[in-house]
């Protein structure tokens, strides 16, 4: 009896007191993109391959864009004239000045009212030529903009720091905006995804910190904070989930690997 009492105190002590901070769990990329075309065309050129670090920016692909090069070119030269604006400025200056000289004639009596009538329509006239010759050429300014976004559309540019891990298509293939071209993952920072018990769901809180320790073939030990924690639980497993974030600027850590993680206040598991 006194056996039975004594194995039911170190069990309740155990649930209530014992540390338990050591857990599973599996380090993978903090972001996997595909990367596609808004249009649908052929591939000109991939310029990265499987393996391959990518920058934020970085052109790794690009579609037959020569009707979009040829495009641009012929706005570019018309947003860059000024000859239609000039002519009408002048015709303007030309007008106003004929008003001018007709309303002083005006004043002295020496031309009749009907030909200032028509001076003033004739500035008005010149006065809306200049007005549309300037138009026009803010519409030629924006159509270029315009041109260039198209153009732009035929250029694929990773959105992030990363490594491809994948590349789909190649030089000469059909791309449609549902395809992928390539994949990339972003491994700095890394997410550490850990499953620990429900009895431990008090214990942990955002911002946490803890020591992520890779596989042996990888080893050592890195810091990590904690970033989510799952407010769902997993009732046929009896777990939760916690997510980590794991600096790597270096890209010392592979993603992809099982780890053990370790937090650095002692959890004691809810009784």
């Amino acid at each position: 009896m006194r056996a039975l009492f004594v194995a039911a105190f170190m069990l309740l002590f155990f649930a209530t007191h014992a540390v338990a901070e050591d857990f599973d769990c599996v380090i993978t990329p903090s972001m996997i993109l595909k990367l596609g075309s808004p249009v649908s065309s052929t591939l000109q050129f991939v310029s990265v391959n499987r393996g391959d670090v990518v920058h934020k920016g970085q052109e790794v692909a690009r579609l037959e864009s020569a009707a979009e090069e040829a495009a641009v070119a012929l706005d570019a030269a018309r947003s860059e004239s000024l000859a239609d604006v000039n002519q009408k400025q002048v015709k303007f200056n030309l007008a106003q000045i004929e008003l001018n000289r007709g309303l002083k004639l005006t004043a002295d009596v020496t031309i009749a009212p009907q030909k200032v009538d028509q001076l003033r329509a004739e500035f008005l006239v010149a006065q809306q030529d200049l007005a549309m010759a300037e138009l026009d050429h803010d519409l030629a300014v924006l159509q270029l903009n315009h041109s260039k976004a198209l153009l732009d559309q035929r250029t694929i540019r990773s959105p992030i720091d990363g490594i491809v891990t994948e590349r789909t298509l190649g030089p000469g293939e059909y791309v449609r905006p549902e395809s992928s071209i390539i994949t990339v993952a972003a491994t700095d920072p890394l997410y550490v995804d850990a499953y620990p018990p429900i009895a431990y769901w008090r214990q942990l809180h955002v911002g946490e910190t803890a020591t992520v320790r890779p596989d042996a073939a990888i080893g050592g030990s890195y810091p990590a904070k904690v970033l989510t924690i799952d407010h769902v639980f997993d009732a046929a497993s009896g777990t939760f989930g916690i997510r980590l974030e794991l600096p790597n600027p270096s890209g010392a850590i592979p993603a992809g690997m099982r780890c053990r993680v370790n937090f650095d206040e002692p959890l004691a598991a809810a009784p």
